[in-house]
């Protein structure tokens, strides 16, 4: 029976157990300062779910991160850094934009594994004016068919595609 309690009791401890959001990382010691009226319902919850009040704001800061992590990677999957430095190495100067060759747009956005398709809107204008320069700058312009199919290894979303392929006769021609 002695064993029976103390199996049980240190199942029960188990279950209060509060969830250990610093575990493996050095503590640092903050101070929070919030309204009364907060605080009071933070420790009623605290005692309902017999944790500290610690605990519970561990938890909700770090589901703020997470969450806000995830909707940054939903937001963009290229760093605009990143795509920045890529267009500013493709450009040898501000009226030239390199779309072909090792060294040109289509070759190094495929070497960093990025789809076009995952450019936010703002990032897609951006590569769409270099892409603008870039054609100009061709001697003997290519039909604008097959100007599009040199970027579909880049996975270009439906919309892109047709702007690529049509909608900037107008626009790239003039």
């Amino acid at each position: 029976m002695v064993e029976e309690y103390e199996e049980e009791e240190l199942e029960e401890e188990v279950k209060r157990k509060p969830i250990d959001l610093d575990q493996d990382r050095h503590i640092v010691v903050t101070t929070v300062k919030f309204p009364r009226n907060i605080l009071k319902q933070l420790g009623h919850i605290a005692v309902d779910e017999e944790v500290s009040r610690g605990e519970i704001i561990r938890r909700a800061v770090k589901e703020y991160l997470r969450n806000r992590k995830e909707e940054q990677e939903t937001e963009s999957k290229i760093p605009d850094k990143e795509l920045d430095k890529l267009l500013k190495q493709c450009s040898p100067d501000e009226d030239s934009f390199e779309i072909e060759g090792e060294n040109g747009f289509i070759e190094r956005f495929k070497a960093k594994g990025w789809k076009l398709k995952d450019l936010t809107p703002e990032q897609w204008e951006k590569v769409k004016e270099k892409i603008e320069i870039g054609y100009r700058g061709y001697f003997f312009a290519p039909e604008l068919e097959e100007f599009a199919e040199k970027f579909k290894s880049l996975e270009p979303s439906e919309e892109q595609y047709e702007w690529l392929s049509t909608a900037e006769e107008e626009e790239i021609e003039d």
